[in-house]
């Protein structure tokens, strides 16, 4: 493989940007994101994967724009490439929110869609529980940008657009 070009180039890097939330059960709400994306040192099939958010808050006295505020979730896992596929990839994450989940990926291009085939909780996850998500990752390599939808169900509500964001390459 250390010949070819990795699958997953295009998501290689630091991404920064914003989204937007909303959901039936919660009030609307802004923020900034980080997502970084690291190739295995080693070689394999697997790429590291770590999200985190800041709520947007006001800025200081008299503006308008926000500014990053307190954390609002973050997760981190890897996404692995099974046989260095460049159709099919699997991602396996965690939360300090006690959700563990799996996800596979279909890749069109530069274009994942994922869908969860799998979601644990630790005893203390905090009800209504995750019960189904879904991603759609686009990338555009030459413009260096990353969009992205995330839906997702609970036990209380079915699957339902959550965040939509927005980010650039670092």
């Amino acid at each position: 493989m250390a010949d070819k070009l990795h699958p997953l180039e295009f998501l290689i890097g630091t991404w920064t940007g914003r989204g937007k939330g909303f959901y039936p059960t919660i009030p609307s709400f802004e923020f900034f994101e980080e997502l970084t994306f690291t190739k295995d040192p080693a070689g394999r099939p697997v790429v590291a994967y770590s999200q985190k958010t800041r709520r947007a808050i006001p800025g200081g006295e008299g503006q308008t724009v926000p500014v990053p505020g307190p954390p609002l979730h973050a997760e981190a896992g890897f996404i692995r490439l099974p046989g260095w596929s460049n159709e099919t990839c699997e991602l396996v994450l965690s939360q300090p929110t006690g959700v563990a989940s799996i996800e596979v990926g279909s890749i069109k291009g530069t274009t994942i869609d994922w869908e969860t085939t799998g979601i644990v909780r630790s005893p203390s996850a905090k009800a209504p529980h995750t019960t189904h998500f879904t991603r759609k990752w686009v990338i555009n390599p030459e413009e260096k940008t990353f969009s992205y939808e995330f839906s997702m169900a609970t036990e209380n509500t079915p699957l339902t657009r959550h965040l939509e964001v927005h980010l650039n390459k670092v």
